[in-house]
């Protein structure tokens, strides 16, 4: 049995040592039948952010901006700012909450994209969304409106590209 084990142990490093190294294989290499089932498995097993810069340099980002008092608040990013606590001071609750934040936006966002904002404002995750905003962003103060602003974040050019926003009462 330790041998079976040894064995296929050795067949999967291999495999991925395959996988790993597949980038840089000619390319009358990734055209052939090998090189597709390559590319398929390399898919299947979760290689495909790793391994392309491109898809590792962006990332998406969160900002808001509350009306309250009778004016508009300035614009705040969501999720950088825990970020940074966490790795300045070590704080995971900071870390925790930037994930929780991170988890609601990019939900909100696939609503709004699939089902309209209507939808998106009536559902359970929106609800979770502004009360943890609320209680965690504004010292648990609810502001007259809320606008939020979804970004794709690319850290090469350090920009940011507006997907989609939205205005709403909380």
């Amino acid at each position: 049995m330790k041998r079976f084990i040894t064995i296929t142990t050795g067949f999967v490093f291999l495999g991925y040592l395959l996988l790993m190294i597949f980038p840089v294989t000619p390319a009358y290499f990734k055209s052939s039948y090998i090189g597709e089932t390559t590319k398929k498995a390399k898919a299947a097993l979760g290689f495909g952010p790793l391994f392309v810069s491109e898809s590792a340099s962006v990332s998406k980002s969160a900002s808001y901006r509350l009306y309250q008092n009778g004016k508009w608040q300035q614009r705040q990013l969501l999720l950088e700012p825990l970020y940074n606590d966490y790795v300045t001071h070590g704080n995971y609750a900071a870390l925790k909450h930037c994930r929780l934040d991170a988890y609601l936006v990019a939900e909100l966002y696939i609503i709004r994209k699939h089902k309209g904002v209507p939808e998106m404002l009536k559902s359970s995750v929106y609800a979770e969304f502004t009360n943890h905003l609320i209680y965690r962003h504004n010292h648990n103060i609810k502001p007259d409106s809320l606008e939020v602003s979804y970004y794709n974040k690319d850290h090469a050019t350090n920009r940011l590209n507006l997907i989609a926003t939205f205005k709403a009462k909380p």
